[in-house]
């Protein structure tokens, strides 16, 4: 059985690179897809627009419900703390 001879060098050959047109006009059709990608997606999950005032009542009404809930825990430590330094001075 004849064997094929090997080459001398151990140097390894660079696998040859794609040109730089190539690559950016994949870039731009990948760019492309996930851009119409986007807008049919945005488009049919996109609720219908408010306006302004509507958009400011709805953010007032959130945080008027974050704060009343806010002072109320802190009313209920207020208390808590109370209590207990009604006890600590009532057990001296």
């Amino acid at each position: 059985m004849a064997r094929k001879a090997k080459k001398a060098s151990g140097k390894k050959k660079a696998p040859k690179r794609p040109s730089a047109r190539k690559s950016t006009a994949r870039r731009r059709t990948s760019a492309a897809k996930k851009s119409r990608a986007t807008k049919k997606k945005s488009a049919s999950s996109r609720r219908k627009r408010q306006s302004p005032v509507a958009r400011v009542k709805r953010v007032t009404r959130e945080v008027v419900a974050q704060a009343s809930g806010a002072v109320s825990a802190g009313v209920e430590t207020l208390r808590g703390l109370g209590e207990n330094l009604v006890d600590r001075v009532r057990s001296d």
